[in-house]
């Protein structure tokens, strides 16, 4: 265990300084960071673009937590077709819903879209009887995600059962203005990406977002794709 906690003291100093930015370690000191590591037996990995971190049918009884670059949790169906489900970026959590269970098998794959770094923590750990210094702030922390994911998810269904393309893209991009209070929208994604979260293709997006912009609701500069700006308020 001390072992465990000087292995981790020199990490936190030399590879995760900026650990307790990620919400899962908001509030927490990173005095105390090493022995909590340490207790929750945490391990650190890179992965190369394209590697599977979690595969569908799977189970898990570990958590991960993105320190750097970009995940891609992707739905499978039958005759290859798939359904990016959501992008994972620093700071956020994934499999914490399969580790709380431990025997239920993951219906998603996780890749890595980019080069990435990722705390695996096992669940178990974290809820073992006594806890640690700060176990009461991680659990807190832990509630937050998943609330935060469930109505990420819920906003998700609720996009996909818009009748058409063009409403879907309308209900997405009033989240957005929403969430970010801007007309000027920022997207955490490509064309292809956009697509994917709507489950289109990227012609058929195109063309409901050029006739959009035909109707005067929206702009875009085909150079800077991930940027739209709304002209009026849109009604679904």
């Amino acid at each position: 265990m001390q072992q465990s906690i000087i292995e981790w003291s020199q990490k936190s100093k030399m590879i995760i300084p900026d650990l307790p930015s990620c919400p899962l370690f908001e509030g927490i000191s990173l005095d105390i960071l090493p022995q909590e590591l340490a207790r929750l037996q945490a391990t650190e990995r890179s992965y190369a673009a394209g590697e599977t971190l979690l595969a569908a049918g799977s189970p898990t009884g570990r958590m991960g937590l993105v320190l750097e670059g970009e995940l891609h949790a992707i739905l499978p169906f039958s005759q290859g077709r798939q359904l990016l489900q959501s992008r994972l970026l620093r700071g956020e959590l994934f499999g914490q819903l399969l580790a709380l269970d431990g025997e239920r098998e993951s219906p998603i794959t996780v890749t890595a879209y980019l080069p990435s770094r990722v705390l695996w923590v096992p669940l178990k750990n974290l809820l073992a009887n006594g806890g640690g210094p700060c176990t009461a702030q991680l659990l807190a922390n832990l509630c937050r995600q998943l609330s935060s994911a469930y109505f990420s998810l819920q906003r998700r269904l609720i996009c996909l059962t818009q009748p058409t393309l063009r409403e879907r893209l309308l209900y997405y991009l009033q989240t957005e203005q929403h969430a970010q209070n801007s007309s000027i929208i920022h997207l955490p994604f490509d064309r292809t990406g956009l697509a994917d979260y709507l489950g289109a293709d990227r012609s058929a997006l195109c063309r409901v977002l050029s006739g959009l912009r035909q109707e005067g609701l929206l702009t875009y500069d085909r150079k800077h794709p991930a940027t739209i700006r709304l002209l009026s308020l849109m009604e679904g």
